[in-house]
C-alpha cells in the first residue's frame, strides 16, 4: 500500500520543481529587459577634470560596459525563455548569467569610484551597484539550487548477487 505513494512522491517533486523553474521566467524577462534598456541608452561619460585624449578612454570604458549589458541581457532572455518552458538548463543558464552580472557590476562599481575620485566627489550610485551585485548573487544561488532540484532521480542498480 505504500508503494503507490513512493511511485506518485517523484512525480509531484519534479512536478514541483518545474513549476518553480517557470516561476522565475518573469524575473529573468525583467532582468533582461532591464539590462537590455540600460545597454541600449546610457550615455557615455567621462570625469569633467580630464583632458580630451584622457576622456576617450573613459568612453571606451562605458562602451565596454553597454556591450557587456546587452550581452547579459540577452542572456537573461534566453534564459527567461527556456525557463518559461520548464527547461532545467534554463536554471544554469540564469546562474550563469546572473554571476557574470554580478561581476560586472563589481567592475563598474569600482570604475565609477575612480571616475567619481578624479572629480574629487564620490558617487552615490555605486552603493545601488552593490546591492544590484548581492540581489543577483543571491538569484543566482537560487537558480543554483533549482538546477539542482531539477536533477534526475538517481536510480540503483540491482545487486549482482540478488
Amino acid at each position: 500500500m505504500n508503494e503507490p505513494q513512493q511511485e506518485a512522491e517523484p512525480t509531484v517533486r519534479k512536478a514541483v520543481v518545474a513549476d518553480a523553474i517557470r516561476g522565475s521566467a518573469l524575473g529573468l524577462l525583467i532582468g533582461g529587459g532591464i539590462c537590455l534598456v540600460i545597454g541600449f541608452t546610457w550615455v557615455p561619460d567621462a570625469p569633467g577634470s580630464v583632458s580630451e585624449q584622457e576622456a576617450q578612454s573613459w568612453f571606451a570604458r562605458d562602451v565596454f560596459f553597454h556591450w557587456c549589458l546587452r550581452v547579459i541581457g540577452v542572456g537573461f532572455l534566453v534564459a527567461a525563455a527556456l525557463a518559461g518552458m520548464g527547461k532545467r538548463v534554463s536554471m544554469l543558464l540564469a546562474a550563469i548569467v546572473e554571476v557574470v552580472f554580478a561581476l560586472l557590476m563589481l567592475v563598474m562599481m569600482v570604475e565609477w569610484t575612480i571616475e567619481a575620485r578624479v572629480d574629487g566627489t564620490w558617487a552615490y550610485s555605486v552603493m545601488l551597484l552593490i546591492l544590484l551585485a548581492i540581489i543577483s548573487l543571491s538569484g543566482a544561488r537560487r537558480s543554483w539550487e533549482l538546477y539542482n532540484a531539477a536533477r534526475p532521480a538517481v536510480v540503483p542498480m540491482p545487486d549482482e548477487d540478488s
